[in-house]
């Protein structure tokens, strides 16, 4: 079958012209021209990514276009060249000066950790959610000694050099490479440096988080409001809300306990609706458990969704000293009790709960926001983790 790749309609609208062409010639009992041949379309814009297949001698009806959202992160499709290593950064306080940090650089994305604790993130920039400006300073005999890196329309900047001026001057040419070849650069993007330290986490573009993400990954809100910012002082907290996400008929939703009580709504109405516009963060934590796709996990979990859905909201002084949980089997004679009330981190603690998780024993009321940050390091069961806080980006 011959396949081709356009970047928009024309190609694909005259091939299914001449294959509906072909189609009305064989119902007249005429001979199909042979030289229309089956073939796949692939049709690529911004946003998205049509594949259609024609097939002239088979009934219209048979020919069902297919629809495939690629990786917003697929970005230039050349590839460039990785680093990893010891760098000396800069340090924003003056008293101490260059201190060493390990660094990746991939997929234009600059990231550094501790030096010692190679997991522990203390900076990401990623070149395809935000431009970049490249500086650079040269020794006497023009080799590169150190270069900084400033996000267009914030004051901030990130300065490196290696102890050997070989290696700086390779970090340095690859690092335009990657720059260049990125999507902030080429569309000039400016939102990410208006968000405040944006750099501490990860970012997702919301749009990979519709493509990424899937059951039982965690979605951590800081909202703009008063109310809110006291609730993340009484909980000690920096983030006030939190909720879990789930797939259903490959659409994104997020399942939640707020005042109205325990509902559910899209993923991408945050962006449709700006809804994202009150929030001050919006991070996503992504579950990592090898039976996470076993179908009794899967069910448990699912069968959880469906059978709270529409519970009351409560957070009360009883709950804050409720220690252990209080299991009940379900029985006939309970079906018309009221049914059971949730905060919104006591609804993902029992979620987890359900999926074998958390421990059983504890309550679920002891579970806060703050308990399923990075800050937290919750620990789970049966050897799930949860990833660094990925800061979702909706502007762009």
């Amino acid at each position: 079958m011959n396949k081709s790749i356009f970047q928009n309609n024309q190609r694909a609208n005259q091939a299914l012209m001449h294959s509906q062409i072909n189609r009305n010639i064989m119902r007249n009992n005429l001979n199909a021209d042979p030289n229309i041949k089956p073939e796949e379309i692939v049709v690529e814009s911004d946003n998205m990514q049509q594949t259609i297949y024609i097939n002239p001698n088979q009934d219209y009806q048979k020919v069902i276009p297919q629809v495939i959202m690629p990786s917003v992160f697929k970005g230039n499709r050349q590839q460039l060249k990785q680093l990893t290593g010891i760098m000396l950064k800069k340090s924003p306080h003056f008293i101490q000066g260059f201190q060493k940090k390990y660094c990746i650089l991939d997929n234009r994305k600059l990231s550094y950790y501790n030096h010692e604790k190679k997991n522990l993130l203390e900076g990401s920039l990623n070149f395809d959610l935000q431009e970049y400006q490249y500086f650079e300073q040269r020794n006497s005999e023009n080799k590169i000694i150190e270069f900084r890196l400033i996000p267009k329309g914030c004051e901030k900047q990130f300065i490196f050099k290696n102890e050997k001026i070989q290696e700086t001057q390779i970090w340095a040419e690859t690092i335009q490479e990657h720059l260049n070849l990125s999507n902030g650069r080429t569309k000039q993007m400016t939102f990410l440096s208006k968000t405040p330290k944006f750099w501490k986490h990860y970012q997702f573009s919301n749009l990979q988080v519709q493509e990424d993400c899937d059951n039982g990954d965690i979605v951590l809100f800081k909202s703009k409001d008063r109310f809110a910012s006291a609730q993340r002082i009484l909980l000690n907290s920096e983030f006030d809300h939190v909720g879990i996400l789930y797939k259903e008929n490959q659409q994104l939703y997020v399942y939640e306990a707020v005042q109205t009580g325990v509902g559910t709504f899209r993923w991408d109405y945050l962006k449709q609706q700006e809804w994202y516009k009150f929030y001050e963060k919006v991070c996503i934590r992504k579950l990592n458990y090898p039976q996470k796709n076993d179908y009794g996990v899967q069910k448990r979990f699912l069968d959880f969704i469906n059978e709270n859905l529409g519970n009351d909201y409560s957070l009360n002084i009883g709950k804050f000293f409720r220690f252990t949980s209080t299991i009940q089997k379900s029985s006939d004679s309970q079906k018309g009790e009221k049914k059971r009330s949730y905060f919104c981190s006591e609804l993902v603690a029992k979620a987890y709960k359900e999926m074998g998780l958390l421990d059983q024993v504890k309550s679920s009321t002891q579970y806060y926001p703050n308990d399923f940050t990075q800050e937290k390091q919750l620990q789970l069961l049966q050897g799930a983790t949860l990833s660094p806080e990925y800061l979702v980006i909706f502007e762009g």
